[in-house]
């Protein structure tokens, strides 16, 4: 019985071998692109689930009052985890963690940086690391151990063992491999490449354990027990800063769940607003709204070119088949339908993926092993053929037996509203995605190429340490005089990066309370400002042949306005607990958020704050020579270092990757839901022509041209574009302003991106209409008439 059934079904389904293709071709389109966004939708919601106790992990933030704002950040001081875990009965564990950096390990003659965080031995416990050697009990029980990921030790290592052998860390402290675990999963938020002790790290900068209180620089992990309350922990963690440090008593801690740190990672005044979570329910809903479009399209397709069928169901129903079975059969083809186009668009999401990746900078991995992924991909299949077959099933199951078998197809005018109703649907959403496309795009333009208020171009930057500091100047002289750079400069933090915040200044006729305002702050010495390309409104640069330029700082234009400073240069402040006197003034730069407005920011004569060179290449030569005779300097005078550097320009459009993605992801799945409404508005003109095949052929008899009878056919179709242009245009107006909210810096929503859209979309439909209209008005009229 079984058997007879399939083989019905697979009758029915190739009867038309051109219904089957385009329903086949278009659920598999459908389908191929709900499944990336969807796949792309499950990788950020992943996020740091795998830990098998991710329901209980949180990590501790501040929330600090700043100039009219609460900033928000996970950054604690290091004395907290003790209070925690000793006041805290709902509290597990605790453990504190370094914030990533590039760091040297040397064994044998291999030199190579890796990203090391340093961490106590209870983030072990807490976290789901797998472990490949060695184990969590002993691992970091010295201070002297290190752990490597796996990528790690094979870079190092090749194929050796490498537990208990001695690799050194900045070529100088000696440390002992004693675990190895899986690289860290994509979708993790805690990232690394090694993990050294906690004790190691405040003995290599003891200047830290002296801090107490007063230095917010590390992250603090928390391991909660089960069935603990967070409010009623928070509302006890929140004024541990006013306990122990009175002088920030404005501070508040909280606890907030690492479950939610990658989607909802944006907070304004203390508060949750969202962050990437916005973009992730946008993708859900193009997803499901792209599936639902190519539910349509089937739905159109399969009655409009079907006429056989009619007749079909006329025989059957003589021959005694109720409703049900007839219907029946119709899903059963809508389900083998849906599962062939399932198995067309698993072999496309699995050849298509790695340039979804490459496009988008991400690391989406199919979920092979997922019994639950699998099960879903089945589940979205099975009730999309439901959704698909349920109007034709309805459709021809609804026709008398003596209708059917006269060809009597016209159906009732409720069943023709509603599948124009559909077309207009998908042109509504088609306008919206093409405006909202345009609009990211000019956006995302507008952002990079904005003025900076520094020349990116030929700009460099590398990291820096002890050695190279010490030995910076002649390095930069030689540099220069070879030609390979016209400057370079030594600070304290990368142009594009996101610099320490300062409190604690003080200036004249400072205002109650603005001493506890954080200021931005880079530490410096010579050369920086011409190495930039910075703008000096006023004053001057520090300058070698000036000692007392030790004692200096220079303000942008936010900063001189926010101490309201009428003649900056020459004044005197408090910076650092030390006197200060400002000698020059830049002009605003983008400086953190390319999106945001220009903060006040200081910049220090520090010789102690170094981490990052900034190099202007000679621009009279190639990028490539110089950076080869830079690399051979750089091996003179820091040869236990790889030569490293990043191209500025490329630092700053990662900055813009959450809206590149977007831009990119709506520009291609707007074309491709042009291409399936256009299918859903093709299989609509063929339903149209077949309905009125007599009366084209009595109208071409009396003398009726082809582009006449093209214009008849064309026009009501036409006049459901222009309806789904009405709607979508204050729809995407709306949706984008509303977007647009988010960013200082934006662009106007002008009036030629919608004339733009509805041109496009009003010529890509008349193409899609007239193609099937002129071969309807080209038809023989003999032909059409003889069945009369």
């Amino acid at each position: 019985m079984i058997k007879n059934y399939l083989k019905t079904t697979w009758r029915n389904l190739t009867a038309n071998k051109l219904s089957a293709i385009i329903n086949i071709g278009g659920l598999a389109v459908g389908m191929t692109a709900s499944f990336l966004l969807i796949l792309y939708v499950y990788n950020e919601f992943s996020y740091d689930r795998f830990n098998k106790n991710s329901d209980r992990l949180f990590l501790v933030f501040k929330n600090l009052p700043d100039n009219g704002e609460v900033k928000t950040n996970p950054v604690t001081p290091a004395p907290l985890a003790d209070v925690l875990k000793n006041s805290f009965p709902g509290i597990e564990n605790v453990a504190r963690v370094s914030y990533p950096a590039k760091n040297l390990l040397c064994y044998d003659d291999k030199r190579i940086k890796f990203s090391i965080v340093s961490a106590e031995q209870d983030l072990l416990k807490m976290f789901s690391f797998d472990f490949v050697q060695g184990d969590y009990k002993t691992a970091l029980s010295d201070p002297s151990d290190i752990i490597l990921t796996q990528s790690t030790a094979n870079a190092i290592f090749g194929n050796a063992d490498p537990i208990g052998k001695i690799i050194k860390y900045k070529n100088q402290y000696p440390l002992t491999v004693k675990a190895v675990i899986k690289d860290n999963p994509v979708n993790s938020s805690l990232s690394f490449q090694a993990i050294t002790t906690w004790d190691f790290y405040m003995n290599q900068e003891p200047w830290r354990k002296d801090a107490g209180w007063s230095m917010f620089d590390y992250s603090s992990y928390v391991l909660l027990k089960k069935g603990v309350k967070l409010s009623d922990l928070n509302a006890g963690i929140k004024k541990i800063i006013a306990k122990y440090n009175p002088e920030d008593s404005k501070i508040e801690l909280f606890l907030y769940p690492l479950t939610k740190l990658h989607l909802y990672n944006e907070f304004k005044n203390g508060v949750n607003v969202g962050g990437r979570i916005e973009y992730v329910r946008l993708f859900l809903v193009l997803a499901i709204l792209i599936l639902i479009i190519a539910c349509v399209n089937f739905m159109n397709l399969s009655t409009a070119l079907s006429e056989k069928k009619i007749r079909e169901v006329g025989i059957h129903k003589t021959m005694g088949a109720t409703r049900a079975v007839i219907m029946k059969n119709f899903l059963g083809t809508a389900i083998l339908t849906s599962f062939i186009a399932l198995i067309i668009a698993l072999v496309l999401i699995f050849l298509l993926l790695p340039v979804f990746n490459s496009i988008l900078g991400i690391q989406l991995i199919l979920p092979y092993k997922d019994f639950f992924a699998w099960l879903s991909v089945l589940a979205i299949a099975f009730i999309t053929a439901l959704l698909a077959g349920s109007y034709p099933a309805v459709f021809f199951s609804s026709f008398k037996p003596i209708r059917a078998l006269k060809g009597l197809t016209n159906p009732a005018g409720s069943m023709v509203k509603t599948r124009q109703a559909l077309v207009v649907l998908q042109f509504i959403f088609a306008v919206c995605l093409i405006i909202s496309s345009i609009v990211i795009y000019r956006q995302v333009n507008y952002i990079k190429n904005r003025p900076l208020g520094y020349n990116i171009n030929s700009l460099i930057e590398m990291p820096t340490n002890e050695k190279l500091s010490s030995s910076f100047e002649l390095f930069r002289e030689e540099a220069i005089k070879k030609g390979a750079i016209s400057d370079a400069a030594i600070s304290s933090i990368s142009i594009t990066g996101y610099g320490p915040s300062s409190w604690g200044l003080i200036w004249p006729d400072q205002l109650p309370g603005q001493d506890k305002i954080a200021i931005d702050c880079i530490g410096t010495t010579y050369h920086f400002i011409d190495t930039y390309g910075l703008t000096i409104v006023e004053g001057r640069d520090f300058e070698t042949g000036r000692p007392a330029d030790s004692g200096a700082v220079i303000l942008n234009e936010a900063a001189v306005k926010l101490m309201r400073l009428k003649k900056p240069v020459g004044t005197e402040i408090t910076w650092q607990n030390e006197k200060r006197i400002i000698i020059g003034v830049i002009k605003n730069f983008v400086w953190g958020s390319p999106y945001e407005s220009s903060k006040p920011l200081i910049i220090g004569f520090v010789k102690d704050w170094v981490g990052n060179v900034g190099i202007r290449l000679n621009p009279a030569k190639p990028a490539l020579q110089s950076l080869s005779v830079l690399q051979s300097i750089h091996a003179k005078y820091n040869p236990d270092y790889p030569f490293e550097y990043t191209f500025t320009d490329e630092s700053f459009r990662k900055k813009l990757i959450d809206e590149k993605v977007l831009g990119i992801i709506s520009a291609s799945f707007t074309v491709l839901t042009i291409f399936i409404s256009c299918l859903g508005l093709f299989g609509l003109a063929v339903f149209s022509a077949m309905q009125r095949t007599k009366e084209i052929g009595v109208r071409k008899i009396l003398g009726a041209s082809v582009g006449r009878i093209t214009v008849m056919l064309s026009i009501d179709f036409l006049k459901l574009v222009v309806i789904a242009f009405l709607v979508a245009f204050p729809v995407s107006w709306w949706l984008m302003n509303k977007w647009l909210a988010n960013f200082y810096y934006k662009v106007n929503i002008d009036w030629w991106i919608f004339l733009l859209a509805g041109i496009t979309v009003m010529l890509i439909a008349f193409l899609t209409i007239s193609t099937q209209a002129i071969k309807t008005a080209l038809a023989n009229p003999v032909k059409s008439l003889r069945t009369e």
